[in-house]
């Protein structure tokens, strides 16, 4: 269950990385629009909320908000440093 957490925070804020025009247009080559973000937003929440019913089912309620947050901590960190240093598929070559 810890990992399941761990993963769905990584899907969370990917999800809202690339919901972001610079992120969009780095990695898809477009711009995205304001029903685009609600597609990738939408899931990125539900991700979140999931992932902590599955903290709290690992670590019950006095560890599991604890882990959660942890995890969240560390599933932006990896997607940040990722989406930021990877380089994008459509980045133009200096």
């Amino acid at each position: 269950m810890t990992l399941l957490t761990l993963i769905l925070c990584i899907i969370a804020f990917a999800l809202f990385g690339l919901s972001t025009h610079a992120h969009h247009r780095r990695w898809f080559g477009g711009t995205i629009t304001s029903a685009g973000k609600g597609v990738l937003r939408g899931p990125a929440w539900l991700a979140l909320a999931l992932g902590f019913v599955c903290a709290v089912a690992a670590s019950g309620w006095v560890f599991g908000p604890i882990l959660w947050m942890g995890m969240v901590m560390l599933g932006a960190g990896c997607v940040f440093l990722f989406l930021n240093l990877a380089p994008g598929r459509f980045e133009r070559s200096k």
